[in-house]
């Protein structure tokens, strides 16, 4: 008997993610490929760090998680030792009706703010922020975007504080902290029953988006047949009753397709503010 492939993953989705999440997709894929997974996460950065050795190019990962800016810069520089898989994670949400790859961002406010006839994200001005970094489409660059598009500019915001995390965004805005924040819809899906009373004094004021999806990447050194038994995988998700509800409470429905022209077109036009500033003062 031949043995089985050590394939190593990793993720810059948490907190952003439960860490949960990716556990139960290194069981899928020892379970569905016949391979063994180890997981290491990096909380730090929402891709490889900028100031460590890329662990693709140093070959010290096969498999990896991250955000759809980490990839799109990765992209940018056109590392060739990271390849986008065929497939995406397709994520429950309210606007996303049709089931389709891609995120929101969701803008959030505490329920007091309804009494103050905080409506429309215009009515959010000079109001405290909190956004998890500078770099994310759905906290930072797709705000920018809008306010832009709404003849705004950075000198919309009243307070800007620096949350570190979709996650902790969520949190400053339920204990007011923060008057309001962009956050990942796929995190607030997950986190608010967790929350304090659910996270019921948390309100979706309005939704941003739709994002380009989150990219799953393999080493390019990987066996073919390997990438193929992941993507496969990963495809026939709804045909298991098993791994679709285990993956079901963190809102995943089912994998689609992906593919490299998702990151152009509207993607695009919201990667092109990266250069626009938050003009932020540290808390």
């Amino acid at each position: 008997m031949s043995e089985k492939p050590d394939v190593r993953v990793i993720t810059y989705m948490c907190p952003t993610h439960p860490v949960e999440l990716y556990e139960v997709l290194s069981e899928l894929l020892e379970e569905s490929v016949g391979c063994y997974t180890s997981l290491q996460y990096e909380s730090r950065s929402p891709g490889p760090l900028p100031d460590r050795p890329d662990p693709f190019t140093t070959d010290k990962v096969d498999l990896g998680f991250m955000t759809a800016a980490a990839y799109m810069k990765l992209r940018e520089k056109k590392n060739s030792y990271v390849e986008l898989l065929p497939v995406t994670p397709v994520f429950a949400h309210q606007m996303n009706v049709e089931n389709k790859p891609g995120y929101f961002s969701d803008i959030i406010i505490h329920s007091d703010k309804k009494a103050h006839n905080v409506n429309t994200l215009l009515d959010l001005r000079g109001c405290t922020f909190a956004y998890c970094d500078e770099e994310s489409l759905s906290g930072s660059k797709i705000v920018l975007k809008t306010l832009k598009e709404k003849g705004e500019n950075a000198s919309f915001f009243g307070s800007l504080l620096r949350s570190g995390s979709h996650l902790r965004s969520a949190q400053m805005v339920l204990s007011k902290q923060a008057e309001w924040a962009a956050v990942d819809s796929t995190t607030l899906l997950y986190s608010k029953k967790f929350m304090y009373d659910g996270g019921k004094d948390i309100i979706t004021l309005e939704t941003l988006g739709r994002l380009p999806p989150y990219p799953i990447v393999v080493n390019s050194r990987l066996s073919g047949k390997i990438k193929e038994a992941i993507t496969n995988a990963l495809h026939k998700l709804p045909q298991s009753a098993e791994w679709k509800k285990k993956l079901a409470k963190f809102g995943i429905i089912k994998f689609d397709s992906n593919n490299n022209v998702t990151y152009d077109g509207p993607a695009a036009q919201v990667w092109a503010i990266q250069k626009e500033k938050l003009s932020v003062r540290y808390y």
